[in-house]
């Protein structure tokens, strides 16, 4: 989150955030850092750790939304509280929005046009980051999606959720597949965009709710409890894979957010990372930028300065094994140095915060 929750949280689901910011920042390399162009190399090593390695990092958008739905569901409906909730992802998203624009326009005079300078102060409208906007869409009607959610029986969520997992997944699956989309078809009845919309985050909120009202695993012992979770992603992603290199009709939806498999592998990872029983503030910390170091990296004049910088198209950084530790050194600095200046942004407003409160406690007669 853009700031570091108070209750104590379980590290566990916070090392899964940081794994997923990882997974977010190596596909933004995959893609905007040109890594994709070792899938060129036909028959090569690099091809195939390439494709394995983006096989394996689908998860963290799914990961994401159902850890606030596992989070929130139980939580009291407080519209104050909610606003409140709210205020904080925004207060970053505005700051960086303002700090990252003006530092643009100072030094590329041409960005300074009218449609910029007000998307700058507006990026919520503006979808500067489409994750964000959904999230905090999320968090304005989550008192009444848990008030609903929490007097649902068992039999009742499992009923709502396969609706929803049909409709939302299955379905638009289905539709964006050639072979079957003359007959299989959304339009005008859904889209959930590759899963990137906010029906798609719905449904992934859905799911997240569901695993902590109803799956108590505590009847297995904890090392069957993981080794299941680890052997079923595993299933679920060579299944995928082996279907996305063999069917080119499903190439298509192979990168899908809301691809079936991809939402049984983020609930795979989330049960796992459940399963971890231990505390540590370095990772809790850590874990509290993930939404701020996303904010700073995919800003869309910082997505396109940086990689337009680094980037991995050249070939011949293929021709041996130093792609590998190269590609998870910019995925770690990337991480850490947005990390910190995230945790640089949080102290900042925690101080003006601060300063406010004792003027307004002075003032009070």
């Amino acid at each position: 989150m853009f700031f570091t929750a108070k209750s104590k949280r379980l590290s566990g689901i916070e090392l899964l955030r940081i794994i997923a910011i990882l997974q977010i920042i190596f596909l933004h390399l995959f893609q905007y850092g040109k890594l994709y162009v070792a899938l060129t190399l036909k028959d090569s090593s690099a091809s195939y750790v390439v494709d394995i390695m983006w096989c394996l990092s689908r998860t963290p958008v799914d990961v994401f939304v159902m850890i606030s739905g596992y989070f929130l569901v139980t939580s009291h409906s407080d519209i104050r509280k909610t606003i409140a909730r709210c205020g904080k992802p925004y207060q970053g998203m505005f700051f960086y929005s303002l700090l990252i624009g003006i530092i643009f326009f100072i030094t590329t005079p041409k960005l300074f046009v009218t449609p910029e300078v007000f998307k700058m102060f507006l990026p919520f409208f503006s979808r500067t980051w489409y994750f964000l906007d959904n999230y905090i869409i999320i968090l304005l009607i989550s008192p009444f999606l848990n008030k609903m959610l929490a007097s649902l029986n068992k039999k009742e969520y499992l009923y709502l959720m396969t609706v929803a997992f049909v409709v939302v997944s299955l379905w638009s699956t289905l539709s964006k597949i050639k072979v079957v989309n003359d007959v299989v078809n959304t339009s005008k009845i859904t889209d959930s965009y590759y899963g990137k919309s906010l029906i798609g985050f719905l449904l992934m909120y859905i799911i997240g709710g569901y695993l902590r009202l109803f799956v108590d695993d505590s009847k297995y012992t904890v090392w069957k409890k993981r080794l299941c979770y680890i052997l079923l992603f595993l299933l679920l992603c060579t299944v995928d894979y082996t279907l996305h290199l063999n069917i080119a009709e499903y190439k298509n939806v192979y990168g899908m957010f809301n691809n079936p498999f991809v939402l049984l592998e983020s609930v795979c990872m989330i049960l796992f990372f459940r399963s971890l029983h231990f505390s540590n503030d370095i990772i809790n910390s850590l874990a509290s930028t993930t939404l701020g170091i996303y904010a700073i990296h995919e800003h869309p004049y910082v997505r396109e300065w940086f990689w337009n910088i680094i980037n991995l198209k050249d070939l011949s950084v293929y021709q041996d094994l130093s792609y590998i530790p190269l590609s998870f050194g910019i995925c770690i600095g990337i991480f850490v140095t947005c990390s910190m200046i995230e945790m640089l942004r949080v102290k900042l407003f925690s101080w003006v915060f601060h300063i406010f409160a004792r003027k307004k406690t002075k003032t009070k007669p």
